[in-house]
């Protein structure tokens, strides 16, 4: 019996010492306050009604209890292990500027309350390396030299926008503006545009040109504020991924609520991200985001607060493991719910035909090519080619538990299919 109140004693003492220490868990989520990771609300207008039935779900403090701890970055490595500096540059590393290139056909649906509306794009990007000590805060703005990132976008639908393009390149030093084009078929004209405010709307969506593209690491003063887990994560391969929207259509609430109940749940970090007064963010003043403990993808979720610590919009970003054109383990978003709670409406996006490792010419980011002017979905040159080759599951789904949430959809996995090479889904948008 002596021993038996020793051994109790000393288990208190490790949970104790690993809750202080970060060993355990310290769960930042008051799960009380309607959120977007909970299966219980679908999305859209639910999650809306939800969030607007209790005034305290918009408040940050009793969103996120952790949300105004202090720590030098010592004292956060000593309890964490790591600090919000490195996790955010990890994950901006994984989302972009690895060097690889990436094609996308992406459907977007706004829905506001006065009505909906459907677009359908064209994106291929060239990302070239960049020096990892670009991201340190400290490094001098004026020494980073070379691009950053090429974007293309050719919108196809609908018809008062089919054939518009956009051209940017942005540098690594980001003191110099960032070059904006845009085609607009009907005038047969290129206009040059201002430098785009990070606060600005993509495509008419709730999503900002600062969370889509312009956000970079020296933003924002990030800390880990604690952990959590969330259901984030979406254990279907690119041909699987196929097949489940060949099946429920684009951005369905079927579809919604097949991805919604897929989610396998992940260990996250919490970061509290402040922002820097001018900066592409400083349209809102914090943010606070969920980045992967393990592989290090995010944003998961994230959520904008005002000054005043009321909450403005929040954004769901599912992430999954795929197997890349070029036979490698890539990790990318899914699908991404955008709400604007000021506007009072929502952005859902999915990008199913996918794939990064190709080789993306310089001559496709060019005013020659923007002008092409391509009236249809159908940019031969464009084409997301399927992967070579499919990674071993066990490779993209390493645990168990991921491997079985997996088999559980799809038992015999799904090889080349056909028409996985041109676009599809189109007669149920």
């Amino acid at each position: 019996m002596k021993y038996k109140c020793l051994y109790f004693l000393v288990f208190i003492s490790f949970l104790t010492f690993s809750a202080k220490w970060s060993f355990g868990f310290e769960d930042c989520f008051n799960y009380r306050c309607a959120r977007e990771d909970n299966k219980e609300y679908q999305f859209g207008w639910e999650i809306l009604k939800a969030f607007e039935s209790d005034r305290n779900n918009f408040t940050m403090e009793t969103r996120w209890p952790t949300v105004n701890l202090r720590l030098t970055p010592a004292e956060e490595r000593t309890r964490f292990g790591t600090t919000g500096l490195e996790v955010a540059k990890r994950a901006y590393l994984l989302k972009y500027y690895d060097g690889t290139n990436m094609r996308m056909l992406v459907f977007v649906r706004i829905v506001r309350a006065a009505g909906e509306r459907k677009i359908i794009g064209w994106r291929p990007e060239l990302n070239p390396a960049m020096p990892e000590e670009y991201l340190d805060p400290s490094y001098p703005e004026e020494k980073k030299q070379g691009l950053d990132w090429k974007m293309l976008i050719h919108w196809v639908h609908p018809p008062d926008i089919r054939g518009t393009g956009l051209l940017v390149f942005s540098y690594n030093n980001k003191n110099k503006d960032q070059d904006t084009w845009i085609w607009f078929p009907s005038l047969r004209k290129v206009r040059r545009l201002t430098p785009a405010n990070g606060s600005d709307f993509t495509a008419g969506s709730y999503k900002t040109n600062a969370e889509g593209f312009l956000r970079r690491v020296t933003d924002e003063v990030h800390q880990v504020i604690g952990e959590t887990k969330a259901n984030v994560f979406y254990p279907i391969d690119y041909y699987d991924g196929l097949s489940v929207q060949r099946t429920y259509g684009n951005l369905t609430p079927e579809y919604n609520s097949f991805v919604r109940n897929t989610l396998q749940p992940r260990e996250c970090w919490v970061i509290r991200a402040e922002t820097v007064r001018g900066g592409y963010c400083d349209y809102y003043h914090t943010r606070v985001w969920l980045a992967d403990k393990e592989w290090g993808y995010g944003p998961y979720i994230e959520e904008m607060f005002n000054e005043s610590g009321k909450l403005s919009s929040t954004h769901f970003w599912p992430w999954r493991r795929i197997s890349s054109y070029d036979g490698k383990v890539i990790g990318m978003w899914i699908d991404a719910e955008d709400i604007n709670f000021e506007e009072r409406g929502f952005t859902l996006w999915t990008g199913p035909q996918t794939n990064f490792g190709y080789e993306n010419p310089d001559s496709w980011f060019t005013l020659r090519e923007l002008k092409r002017s391509v009236p249809t979905v159908y940019i031969p040159y464009m084409t997301p080619f399927p992967p070579k080759e499919l990674m071993p599951v066990e490779d993209l789904f390493p645990s168990r538990e991921l491997q079985d949430a997996y088999k559980q959809y799809f038992p015999k996995r799904t090889m080349p299919f056909s028409g996985a090479e041109t676009p599809f889904g189109l007669d149920k948008w």
